[in-house]
């Protein structure tokens, strides 16, 4: 699975957040593998590639977005899940 499909597929992390409203943990898991992967060439290439960026904008805003069908947990969870992204993406400005 590709990292758009991760988030944004038919069976993607969002659709199971937003349709399912449930926050996966696995997908979670591997998106952030991917991040921790890609950072280090993001930051010495000087740019995120357009297919890596536009599924992190849609995930960020996905998860800050919120839901009134949320569960608190999952209300928890998505904001823990958004400072942690923010926290690896804010290492390409180190």
């Amino acid at each position: 699975m590709n990292f758009s499909d991760m988030i944004v597929g038919k069976n993607g992390f969002l659709v199971k957040l937003r349709v399912n409203s449930s926050f996966n943990e696995q997908i979670y898991t591997d998106i952030i593998n991917y991040l921790n992967d890609n950072v280090p060439k993001w930051k010495s290439s000087g740019f995120i590639p357009i297919a890596d960026a536009v599924p992190i904008f849609n995930l960020i805003d996905g998860l800050s977005g919120g839901s009134r069908f949320w569960s608190e947990e999952i209300q928890l969870r998505a904001e823990d899940a958004v400072l942690e992204i923010q926290d690896i993406l804010n290492t390409l400005e180190e």
